[in-house]
Order: structure tokens, then sequence, then C-alpha cells
């Protein structure tokens, strides 16, 4: 069995300054029960239709976004 985790990599444009902010604003609502900030930019959740719904929030505040999908292989040894 694996852990998957997917990651959205984001940029919004500067300007116009009230697209970001709003985009951050809809951001917060869309992930009010997720720690998903690994960084600035950088979104990460093990759900696919979050990692989706931020990925389509970003382009429609005219920023572009990838999805990367992580997948841990072989187990920890403690």
């Amino acid at each position: 069995m694996s852990n998957r985790l997917y990651i959205v990599d984001y940029d919004i444009p500067e300007k116009p300054a009230k697209n970001r902010v709003q985009f951050y604003r809809d951001l917060k609502k869309l992930s009010v029960y997720q720690d998903g900030y690994s960084t600035l930019s950088v979104f990460r959740t093990e759900e696919k239709y979050l990692a989706r719904a931020v990925y389509y929030l970003v382009t429609a505040h005219g920023g572009n976004a990838h999805i990367y999908v992580a997948e841990e292989i072989i187990p920890h040894f403690d």
C-alpha cells in the first residue's frame, strides 16, 4: 500500500492586486480544514479533488499551476 500526495505548484500574477487578494481569500475558504501549505505558492494535499479545485481556482484568477503526484514506494525503516 502506498501513500499519495498531490502537490499544486502555482503562480498568481501580482497585478491587479485585487485578484491576488481574492485568490488567497478563496483558497482559505477552500482549504479551511486542511493545513496544505508547505511553502509559498505550493499547496499539498492527500485529496485529488482538492488539488484539482486549487488548480482551477488558480487559473480562474489568471495564474498558472501544475499538479504533481508524489507516491511513497519504499516503506520507512525506523
